[in-house]
């Protein structure tokens, strides 16, 4: 019975160490996104804007990877002032990369703006990040300039 118990004991033990929390925070520029109008002229539903830059570690810190961003409007409605998008981020840092995803609902069909923030989950993972999940904010600067995205996960190993 002593024997029972303690093997569930350090399984337990063994399963908390593996889902340790841990925090990642990147800082990007950001420029201005490539613009795809897929249907009518002005923002639709398949119109796509696309972003790619350098990540940080730390505020105007030295570059240590990349990122990949694309917005596609999947709903769009101009009357009603709403309109949401698929959003999808590639993280390509050292170790591996981190893949983001979210929908966000928004009150125009434009780029976001300033001071916009969103939360969204991240769904994967390559090399040291295999296994990833968690979620992730990101927090577009006053100036709308840049940006900074605090990623919350586990690893699944």
């Amino acid at each position: 019975m002593k024997k029972i118990i303690l093997t569930g004991a350090l399984i337990c033990l063994g399963g908390t160490a593996l889902a340790q929390e841990h925090t990642l925070t990147t800082y990007t520029q950001l420029s201005s996104p490539e613009y795809h109008d897929t249907g009518t002229s002005g923002p639709s539903v398949g119109d796509m804007y696309l972003r790619y830059g350098e990540v940080a570690l730390t505020p105007d810190g030295p570059v240590v990877g990349d990122y990949y961003t694309q917005a596609t409007l999947v709903f769009h409605d101009e009357q009603m002032g709403k309109s949401a998008r698929s959003f999808k981020k590639e993280f390509i840092l050292p170790e591996g990369s981190i893949y983001t995803m979210d929908f966000v609902a928004l009150d125009h069909g434009k780029p976001v703006e300033a001071e916009h923030v969103s939360e969204g989950a991240i769904i994967g993972g390559t090399g040291e990040y295999a296994g990833i999940r968690g979620t992730y904010t990101l927090r577009i600067a006053p100036s709308g300039d840049s940006a900074e995205t605090t990623l919350r996960y586990w690893l699944g190993k």
